[in-house]
């Protein structure tokens, strides 16, 4: 197996299937955002191949400007592949591929007190654990998705330092005008996400 970048080919071929298979459109950008973050250096595409060439899941990387800080936009199992390892190998080799002391922050879904709904959610916080993530004192809110924060790093830094970093990566991109439209970072307690909407940067 390796972790390589994506060709733009099969970026887009895992965009059309996989990701749209397994990220509902609030929480997936257009292809368009990836290309042009891609081009401006703030985004690894990652995907773990097997011998054959075959697509054995995805990990695509946003990166602060200052280099050490990395969101981790989506992890990515195909359907047919999932619950046999290749999530947590995806982190692994992905924590490898960068400097020692890169942070990685994560956002998963919060619990929402359904507990039909929540099975999935609680399921995906207890690996993110698993694989060493921290889960931060502070929520965030994106395009009205509700998140749980988490981290990867040895050691942590201070969790002051590390919202400061994330609201940054998002500013970036969206602008002050935007941002304060759409994210929500962090999501102080007591305030409700803002309504639900497809990702939008235009």
């Amino acid at each position: 197996m390796k972790l390589r970048e994506m060709t733009q080919a099969e970026l887009e071929k895992a965009y059309e299937t996989d990701l749209k298979e397994a990220f509902p459109p609030a929480e997936l950008k257009p292809l368009r955002a990836i290309e042009r973050m891609r081009q401006a250096g703030i985004y690894d595409p990652l995907a773990l191949f097997d011998e054959d060439g075959e697509a054995l899941g995805y990990i695509l990387l946003w990166k602060h400007e200052d280099g050490r800080y990395i969101l981790i936009d989506y992890l990515c199992v195909p359907a047919g592949r999932r619950c046999g390892g290749t999530g947590g190998k995806l982190l692994e080799l992905a924590r490898a591929r960068y400097p020692a002391d890169t942070v990685f922050i994560g956002e998963s879904e919060a619990p929402t007190g359904d507990p039909a709904a929540d099975g999935m959610i609680l399921r995906r916080l207890g690996f993110y654990r698993r694989s060493g993530a921290a889960v931060l004192g502070y929520d965030s809110a994106l395009f009205g998705v509700h998140y749980k924060t988490i981290c990867w790093a040895a050691p942590l830094p201070e969790e002051a330092e590390i919202l400061k970093k994330h609201q940054e990566i998002y500013l970036r991109q969206f602008g002050r005008e935007k941002y304060s439209q759409y994210i929500q970072i962090p999501l102080l307690p007591g305030e409700r996400p803002r309504p639900l909407i497809d990702w939008a940067e235009d």
